[in-house]
């Protein structure tokens, strides 16, 4: 099952940097014929704007998946191991409750505003604002994937390290 886990992250995590290197590069392209040819389309700048929308809904998976998202542990460093578990559940719930918020919020935008045509890509609008909700619900199972996994992981996982028990600051 770990293995599964660690394959379906880094699958995750290639597809956000897949569109990352795309995106720098479609930037570069977008600078370059504008600057040195004096060539400009709408329809590539659109798509680097959505595609940039994209990367950054995108990143809040990874940052759950990862453990990189912001969190002051001041009080859980404390706890005790099977405490810290508890308490990993109860924040995880949390960003679930206010990512569920978002995804609401944002179909009502999306459904909303989405009829309008994109001046570029002559496309509904719904197709770039759409990438908000449904990043957000990809969030949302990233989020349960890391619940389940903090639910199931050994408590040595949990146990402080050496930097917490002595108190350095990091």
């Amino acid at each position: 099952m770990k293995d599964n886990d660690n394959l379906l992250t880094r699958f995750y995590i290639g597809i956000g940097a897949l569109a990352m290197g795309l995106l720098a590069a479609l930037v570069i392209f977008t600078v370059i014929a504008r600057y040195c040819f004096s060539l400009s389309w709408k329809s590539v700048s659109e798509f680097n704007v959505t595609l940039f929308a994209f990367t950054t809904f995108w990143g809040m998976g990874v940052n759950v998946l990862k453990d990189e998202h912001v969190s002051i542990t001041i009080l859980s460093d404390k706890f005790t191991p099977a405490m810290k578990r508890w308490s990993s559940i109860f924040n995880g719930f949390i960003v679930l409750i206010v990512d569920c918020v978002f995804v609401y919020y944002s179909w009502l935008y999306a459904s909303r505003m989405g009829k309008q045509i994109s001046q570029g890509m002559e496309v509904p609008m719904l197709y770039m604002y759409g990438i908000m909700p449904v990043c957000g619900v990809i969030c949302a199972l990233c989020i349960i994937v890391k619940m389940i996994q903090n639910y199931k992981a050994p408590l040595s996982e949990f146990a402080a390290q050496e930097h917490e028990q002595e108190g350095e600051i990091l």
